[in-house]
């Protein structure tokens, strides 16, 4: 097997087990297999266990996050429609990595650190809208971006499978902006 084909599997066996554990959050590495359209010995070279797999899926997902941020222009135009571009694309691709959340990732300080370090450009941009008078200058960024990705997290979480991403999104962002009071 060439570097590109056992690469390629590699991919489509991330990808497959994102659908087979979004559809069932416990899914064997014998689903993940049937779900590729590969052999479960084809899995097992790549992931010796269930645990490789989900470690492997955390990285994609830090690594995904990462390109999400990056994508979401945070220097342009205002700071909460930057903060909303965020969101949106970071539920987008959240949405796809649910069963990792629901297997607990958010509790692993490995993936934490690197969450962390995935959403740490969201600082400034708080920063910016706590300048321009759009948020709250006596909350810390850094409570604002947890606040933001305990939301997103909470948010594709419970949401059920196969939920718009947008909805998820529109969400996060309005309890993140407005909070969950009314306001007279």
């Amino acid at each position: 097997m060439t570097r590109s084909d056992a690469e390629r599997n590699r991919r489509i066996l991330l990808n497959a087990a994102a659908e087979a554990l979004a559809e069932n959050p416990g899914a064997s590495i014998a689903q993940v297999a049937r779900t590729a359209g590969l052999a479960r010995a084809t899995v097992y070279r790549h992931f010796r266990t269930r645990q490789d797999l989900l470690e492997a899926m955390r990285a994609e997902a830090l690594v995904s996050a990462a390109e999400a941020i990056a994508g979401s222009r945070l220097d342009e135009g205002d700071p909460l429609d930057a903060l909303r571009r965020a969101v949106d694309a970071l539920a987008s691709h959240g949405v796809r990595f649910r069963a990792l959340l629901v297997e607990g990732a958010e509790l692993d300080p490995t993936f934490l650190q690197g969450r962390a370090e995935v959403l740490a450009p969201l600082h400034e941009v708080v920063r910016r809208g706590q300048k321009a008078g759009l948020i709250r200058p006596e909350l810390p960024a850094q409570w604002v971006v947890t606040a933001m990705a305990a939301l997103l997290a909470a948010g594709v979480r419970t949401l059920a499978s196969g939920t718009d991403h947008r909805t998820v999104a529109n969400l996060i962002f309005e309890t993140l902006t407005d909070g969950v009071g009314t306001h007279p």
